[in-house]
């Protein structure tokens, strides 16, 4: 039994020496400080080179575990809301077992965007994007804050992400450059009654969809998968007098579909053209 156990300690001891040799298993650490974090409402996301995250919601230090002779990349995957962090030394090789704290996270403040809203529907509601990210869906005029802060000497943008039925909703001073001493407050909104786009669509197999779109006054496109016969209705409603041209731009697989009544101009005085776009799909 001792012969035995001293085998397997000789063996142990081997296996731990070729590991070494090999290199990658022996771990330290790199890390380093965060700093400017805000009391309430800061959640950073620390990433390194391989996907491992770290989250912060207030200052202190943070490390992750790497190889003694691999390279580290660390990165923000993901900024807190009311501050902007960067990362200084984040990205290096290891050049031994010794740790790695020389990280450093800087945050400062982010700008709070605001704005009010009004000629919201009764029973309607508003989705606002800004610079991309969606917003919380509004459901009554007034005053409103954006969730989503701006960085300070950045330009903002502020769009509409999803209208409320049957209305066009445009913005006021919807950009410009974040400025911490002057937050933006006097972005506007306003609704009014629009002219809805749609039709009917018949002939689509069972399993397959297609896509529909049409392209905005202001070049945005509007897009929407069918799944199933029926009526439709994309999701912008059109101003007075704007232009609609709904096309196909994915078609069904073994199928062709074609519209009719595709294009016009939108009208308050005599809706219905607007809403009777026929959409017929047939075997290809």
């Amino acid at each position: 039994m001792i012969k035995l156990n001293k085998k397997v300690a000789v063996l142990s001891a081997l296996i731990a020496g070729v590991l070494v040799g090999c290199g990658g298993f022996v771990y330290t650490t790199v890390g380093g400080t965060v700093k400017g974090l805000t009391t309430t409402g800061s959640y950073l996301v620390l990433v390194n080179e391989v996907g491992y995250t770290q989250a912060l919601s207030v200052d202190g230090s943070f490390s992750f575990r790497v190889a003694s002779n691999a390279s580290y990349d660390i990165t923000v995957g993901q900024q807190p809301n009311p501050v902007n962090c960067t990362v200084a030394n984040g990205k290096g090789k290891m050049s031994g077992e010794a740790p790695v704290n020389n990280i450093a996270v800087t945050c400062v403040p982010n700008v709070p965007l605001a704005g009010s809203l009004t000629g919201l529907g009764a029973s309607k509601s508003l989705t606002l994007s800004m610079n991309g990210a969606t917003q919380t869906t509004l459901t009554a005029d007034g005053v409103f804050s954006f969730q989503t802060y701006a960085v300070n000497g950045k330009e903002y943008a502020a769009k509409v992400f999803l209208p409320p039925v049957g209305q066009v909703c445009k913005i006021q001073n919807a950009s410009g450059v974040a400025n911490l001493s002057s937050p933006p407050s006097n972005i506007a909104v306003t609704c009014a009654t629009g002219v809805p786009i749609g039709g009917s669509l018949a002939g689509l197999k069972s399993g397959t969809f297609l896509t529909i779109s049409n392209t905005l006054a202001d070049g945005t496109t509007d897009a929407r998968n069918l799944l199933a016969d029926g009526a439709y209705t994309m999701s912008f409603s059109l101003s007075d007098g704007e232009n609609y041209d709904l096309q196909i731009t994915t078609q069904p697989t073994g199928q062709k579909c074609t519209v009719t009544n595709g294009k016009g101009k939108a009208s308050l005085e005599n809706p219905a053209p607007a809403s009777a776009i026929g959409i017929t799909c047939v075997a290809a």
